[in-house]
């Protein structure tokens, strides 16, 4: 066993006498009752059946509201749900639900996020199109607080296709949000979960630890929705340094199993995307007066790349929001 091997959950196959339904759409929730029904409407207005398809909220010993009332409201006995005796975290709380999936195909859904129609489907048929695959994603909608759109990941491709030189690309740059991923649940199997060290940019170090090993598809279809507060955890943990702390955690992972010639050829580029990565935060801080955040910002920001980009993004985006703040 490796020493990465040592902080990653192991998931033992399903048993093969057992039914499977094709889906397992897990819903980790913590404090987010008030967006889970939108959540659980989107899965349950494409639901194939339970045969097909199960469903499972997982909530991490929510204290400030009941998501399991919103569950039997919204589910009426189709979602099962788990409730977590104390508080574990993120990574064991996404554990929790893939010990309980029986599923072939994994979607792990945010109890804040949403799926499009014809998610499931468009999904299923690219797995069927792209069998050698370990995962397909496809691209995201950005939405914020009431549900609007503030912008989207990708470009617009509508090719379905198996992606040709992923790891580099991952490596470089986190490009997935989760909602818009699927694995098969033997890669989980064959890979083990969430990283138990990383608390934030857990599915960074994930997504690059599949393509390592796996074949990743795209899905030519923008069917996921991905929720961006100013209260998010990456902002809160922003101001507390431990967005910076785990970007370098995540890549001190990774540099340990990727080819040694991609670590040579891109560290210094993926140094400079994480520094752009971290000045995407001062906007959201200077609207909300968090000004010793905005420092961190800078400071973390340049601690990976001195780059004149990464400079003046920093400062164009302190600039550009000014006046927001005054009062």
């Amino acid at each position: 066993m490796t020493r990465h091997e040592e902080f990653v959950a192991r998931f033992p196959p399903v048993p093969s006498d057992a039914p499977r339904p094709r889906w397992s759409v897990l819903v980790p929730t913590y404090n987010c009752a008030t967006y889970l029904e939108e959540a659980l409407g989107s899965i349950l207005a494409q639901d194939p059946g339970r045969d097909h398809m199960e469903i499972i909220v997982v909530d991490d010993c929510s204290t400030r509201d009941d998501p399991e009332e919103v569950v039997r409201r919204i589910g009426r006995g189709r979602v099962d749900f788990i409730r977590q005796q104390q508080n574990v975290g993120k990574v064991l709380n996404y554990e929790t639900g893939l010990r309980k999936s029986r599923g072939h195909l994994i979607h792990q859904l945010h109890g804040d996020d949403r799926v499009r129609p014809g998610f499931y489907e468009a999904m299923e048929n690219a797995f069927a199109e792209l069998p050698e695959t370990g995962a397909i994603f496809c691209d995201s909608f950005i939405i914020d607080e009431s549900g609007s759109l503030t912008g989207h990941t990708g470009d617009d491709d509508s090719t379905t296709r198996l992606m040709e030189g992923w790891l580099e690309k991952i490596y470089v740059e986190q490009q997935i949000q989760t909602p818009s991923m699927v694995l098969r649940r033997n890669v989980y199997e064959q890979l083990g979960g969430f990283d138990r060290r990383l608390d934030l940019c857990e599915d960074w170090e994930m997504w690059i630890r599949v393509a390592s090993s796996y074949p990743v598809g795209f899905l030519g279809q923008r069917l996921a929705e991905y929720r961006v507060s100013s209260s998010s955890t990456s902002t809160a943990g922003m101001v507390e340094g431990k967005v910076a702390a785990a970007l370098r955690e995540v890549m001190r992972i990774v540099d340990a199993y990727v080819p040694r010639d991609i670590v040579s050829r891109l560290r210094e580029e993926r140094n400079r995307q994480a520094a752009q990565y971290i000045a995407q935060f001062i906007p959201p801080l200077m609207r909300r007066r968090r000004y010793g955040g905005v420092a961190r910002s800078f400071r973390d920001a340049l601690s990976f790349s001195a780059d004149p980009r990464t400079l003046y993004r920093l400062v164009n985006y302190t600039v550009r929001h000014r006046g927001l703040t005054r009062a």
